[in-house]
């Protein structure tokens, strides 16, 4: 898949913004603060309806802006052409998409339809940070890839939630919930049980990926793994129904601590993903070099497997990555990116670009200057 241009109105820094991107490389080159990011963030919303990094569309609106408009145009590899439209209004908080100028019922219509892989400072936790970090880097990668897991995680969710409710207003009510709680219990059960089953067979299916990757982009013979450890405790290839039973006594094990807390402490929100270089924890061992590479590799190996599992070329972002990496890794890192499809990347510097590309049709170089873009071959002005 290709972005052949993209346009923003009132987006972040940009007050109007139209560009036409490059086939493989797209380099976004500015101070900080400038609006490089701001262009990337605008694809994700193409791709995936909202920001790689801010929680709230409405941050995302021109200061002084009651709205943001983000379009694009994107070339299938089976060669079909979609147009696709964001449209926020920040006055009444709603958020409209359009495919080919027909607006979209649910969010799962377009998660995965047009994948895309993102590389960026804000995702550096999911090697560091907390379980839910790692979580929500699994959580992606799947629904990409498997509508039907993006529904059952959406709706374990909403039930989480309204379990939740209920065993706080326990609590502060001091009555028993127990016939109101059973059925959320068993919806918990349900979704949360598909969740767990899917989760074990993406990371067995992951680990090719990742081993590879991680080969590719250090050229040393160390083994990374990825490691399931689900809150619900399952022997090894425990089937659905087993998963059923374990997760609904763990649940009734709980109840009591789970009143007392007003939370629901076992389930899928609460798996974990361990990380590890030749066995050793990550966490607990690795440099801070290691961290980098290990985290540069899984996106690299995420993009391999959505280009498999959804039969489309994934779009590649990477926001200020190149600063974070020695000069060996930079340019391992930009050998290989330049080989997978298209790519934006955005950097302070062109130090690690110069001898690098080709500049022309296929690689294009732009400059970005409080919310202004321009295409440094002819000078001119893209906004």
């Amino acid at each position: 898949m290709r972005l052949t241009g993209i346009r923003l109105e009132q987006f972040r820094n940009h007050s109007r913004t139209a560009l036409q991107c490059g086939d493989t490389m797209n380099i976004f080159l500015g101070d900080n603060g400038e609006g490089k990011t701001n262009i990337l963030e605008a694809v994700s919303y193409l791709c995936l309806t909202k920001s790689f990094y801010a929680g709230n569309d409405r941050v995302a609106t021109r200061i002084g802006n009651e709205y943001f408009i983000v379009e694009g145009d994107l070339h299938s590899d089976r060669g079909v052409d979609f147009s696709v439209r964001v449209a926020f209004d920040a006055v009444n908080a709603e958020k409209k998409i359009l495919v080919n100028n027909a607006e979209v019922e649910t969010l799962s219509s377009v998660i995965g339809r047009f994948p895309v892989v993102i590389l960026s400072p804000e995702g550096g936790a999911v090697t560091f940070g907390a379980p839910a970090d790692r979580r929500k880097f699994i959580d992606l990668a799947i629904s990409q890839a498997n509508k039907r897991y993006f529904e059952e995680l959406l709706e374990y969710r909403r039930v989480l939630k309204q379990r939740n409710k209920v065993l706080f207003d326990a609590r502060m009510s001091r009555q028993d919930y127990s016939d109101v709680i059973e059925p959320w219990t068993k919806n918990l059960v349900e979704h949360g049980t598909q969740l767990i089953v899917k989760r074990r067979e993406f990371l067995r299916e992951f680990s090719p990926y990742i081993a590879d990757a991680f080969q590719q982009l250090t050229g040393e013979q160390e083994t990374p793994a990825l490691h399931y450890a689900p809150s619900v405790t399952l022997d090894e290839g425990s089937a659905a129904p087993e998963i059923e039973n374990r997760f609904s006594t763990q649940l009734q094990e709980q109840f009591v601590e789970e009143r007392r807390a007003a939370t629901t402490l076992v389930g899928p929100h609460r798996d974990e993903i361990e990380f590890t270089i030749n066995g050793r924890d990550l966490r607990k061992f690795a440099s801070q070099g290691q961290h980098k590479t290990f985290l540069v590799a899984l996106k690299v190996a995420e993009f391999f497997y959505l280009k498999e599992q959804c039969s489309e070329t994934p779009l590649l972002l990477l926001d200020d990555v190149f600063s974070e990496l020695d000069e060996h890794r930079s340019h391992r890192l930009l050998g290989m990116v330049r080989r997978l499809g298209q790519t934006f990347i955005t950097s302070t510097s062109e130090h690690v670009f110069a001898d690098a590309l080709e500049w022309g049709n296929g690689a294009k170089k732009f400059f970005v200057r409080q919310g202004v873009v321009s295409y440094e071959e002819t000078g001119k002005l893209v906004h």
